[in-house]
């Protein structure tokens, strides 16, 4: 019998099933999940694992995941070999089954806590966050107290459909330490309560002695500042506007123009320069440290926001003008007299203008029925109008308007500037771009097409497969990132980019071409590499501490990193 001989298109399975078992993905999820280890051919552990390498390879549906592993080595990948068929719809659905009963924030927290010591990386920092998922379709109802699939606020834009909330914990390393699925309708202000209880659960004395929770300013109500106390939590975030004491920090801080200078935040060209002020006050009879912040730079949204309304008061304002200037006046008292009754109802922020009076000739209304008589001259008399002599934008008041828009206030209860300096209070706050990358991730189309379930339980579970999809991600791109700063490299990825800093997403399709020559001979399996294997996608291998073996012989160990 001559041999079988195969060209699989691996791409970066391999490598991120090696990062799966590293933090013992499938264990840990066996070992806290109910189930049947007679009845069950695979186990819930090996077919989340299954998901989460489908997630993170192609986002098939659910219900199309066998396909993406037709034309894979699933020996290699789950040390057992397993049929396309064998990962249909049901027995997945039937995991996440499994992992829902088990209560899928926790299992997910145990293995992130696992990932995070395997990284030797302390809980200091977690910014926390909450985004909305739309879904479509018909769902079931819920059991008793489960998730709500409804209505309300998006942050998609997409009032239209029905949702999820998703809430996550990330560390400045972008990796997820607790994660939870929450009602459609669920506000941030409660949502925070629940987090920071839930995190209580799951982290030790110490670590949430070091801890410092940073998320925005929903955060900030008297109700949730009186739980944090009550939970003895460090916490970062910004004072909203609708505290009286916002706008009170930040007058007072205009006036004192006592501003410490931070400078810029991130190397990259053009990027905020921030001035700061600290103060002292308290909410509640409680004390907290304030931060009155200035940027050089103003959000985007703050100076659309701004423009419109300078735009829409110039268009209302030379409006009313014009009507103004056809109007005639028999005195020149009572032009005056006009402009001052104009001035005072047409209130103007953001322009100066000059209105003058002068003499002009016009046409007498004829009085008497029927056409003019041949000849008939049209009589004409003086009147008085009002001109526009001058109208120009108020840029100093603009300017104004723009430093004031451009500062904001942070507030904290760790009172101790020698413990954490204002220069690292902002520096944290602004990390929050941490969660909000993760969450641009997950809602990218790559990773989370449509969720195509019909129950809520199973819709929980899947969320948490995502965030688990995630960590493999976020370990990925901090291993390399860390290899490639201590080792002074760089890499050159597709489209001949010099990276220092590559993203999770470029280190897999780097690595996505790799493909692997597999003959069956003798009932034997022999795997090789093609010679002309990518040496960017060899190198990722190796920074993240392993090498080309593991596409071809089982049972490699990581080299430690």
């Amino acid at each position: 019998m001559s041999d079988q001989i195969l060209t699989l298109h691996v791409g970066p399975s391999q490598l991120l099933s090696k990062l799966c078992d590293e933090i013992e993905l499938e264990k840990t999820i066996n070992d806290l999940v109910k189930w049947d280890s007679v009845r069950c051919h695979l186990s819930p552990g090996t077919r989340i694992k299954a998901l989460v390498l489908n997630i993170l390879c192609s986002g098939k549906p659910l219900y199309k995941v066998h396909e993406f592993y037709q034309t894979l080595d699933s020996e290699m990948l789950f040390d057992t070999s397993i049929s396309p068929d064998q990962l249909n719809d049901d027995a997945l659905g039937r995991a996440l089954d499994y992992l829902h009963e088990a209560e899928a924030w926790k299992v997910y927290s145990t293995l992130a806590l696992k990932a995070l010591k395997r990284l030797n990386l302390p809980i200091g920092v977690l910014h926390n966050d909450t985004t909305s998922i739309s879904v479509y379709g018909e769902y079931k109802q819920p059991k008793e107290d489960g998730l709500q699939i409804t209505y309300g606020y998006s942050k998609a834009h997409r009032p239209d459909l029905k949702q999820i909330v998703l809430g996550m914990g990330v560390t400045p390393e972008r990796i997820p330490i607790l994660a939870k699925v929450e009602n459609g309708n669920i506000s941030d202000k409660s949502w925070n309560v629940e987090f920071i209880q839930k995190m209580r659960k799951i982290l030790s004395n110490e670590d949430w002695k070091n801890l410092i929770y940073q998320a925005d300013s929903a955060l900030i109500t008297t109700e949730n500042l009186a739980e944090i106390q009550q939970q003895k939590l460090s916490f970062i975030s910004r004072l909203p506007d609708t505290f009286g004491l916002s706008t009170e920090l930040k007058k007072e801080a205009w006036s004192l123009n006592n501003w410490e200078m931070v400078g810029s935040l991130s190397d990259k060209k053009g990027a905020a320069i921030y001035q700061i002020q600290a103060f002292e006050r308290q909410i509640k009879d409680l004390p907290y440290r304030f931060l009155v912040v200035h940027s050089n730079i103003l959000d985007q949204r703050k100076e659309k926001t701004l423009n419109r309304a300078i735009e829409k008061e110039e268009t209302k304002l030379k409006k009313e003008i014009e009507k103004l200037s056809k109007v005639p006046f028999h005195c020149k008292e009572d032009a005056l007299e006009a402009i001052q009754a104009f001035k005072k109802k047409q209130k103007t922020s953001y322009f100066c203008y000059e209105l003058n009076v002068q003499m002009s000739d016009q046409p007498v209304k004829r009085k008497k029925r029927g056409r003019p008589k041949k000849g008939e001259q049209t009589k004409r008399e003086q009147v008085y109008q009002i001109q526009l002599e001058s109208f120009k934008k108020d840029r100093d008041f603009i300017e104004k308007k723009k430093k004031k828009l451009s500062t904001f206030v942070l507030i904290t209860n760790k009172l101790d500037e020698e413990t954490l300096s204002n220069q690292e209070v902002l520096k944290i706050y602004k990390g929050q771009s941490a969660a909000e990358t993760r969450f641009r991730l997950i809602k990218d189309s790559q990773m989370i097409d449509a969720i195509y379930l019909k129950t809520p339980e199973r819709v929980e579970a899947l969320g948490i497969v995502y965030v688990m999809a995630l960590l493999i991600y976020g370990i990925l791109e901090y291993r390399v990132r860390k290899e490639l700063k201590e080792k002074n490299l760089s890499l050159i990825l597709k489209g001949k980019r010099k990276l220092l800093q590559p993203t999770g997403q470029a280190l897999l399709e780097q690595l996505e071409d790799i493909t692997v020559i597999l003959i069956n001979q003798n009932q034997q399996k022999i795997r090789l590499l093609p010679d002309n294997i990518d040496s960017q996608a060899k190198k990722i291998i190796e920074l993240c501490g392993y090498d080309l073996s593991i596409y071809v012989s089982k049972n490699v160990e990581n080299q430690g990193k």
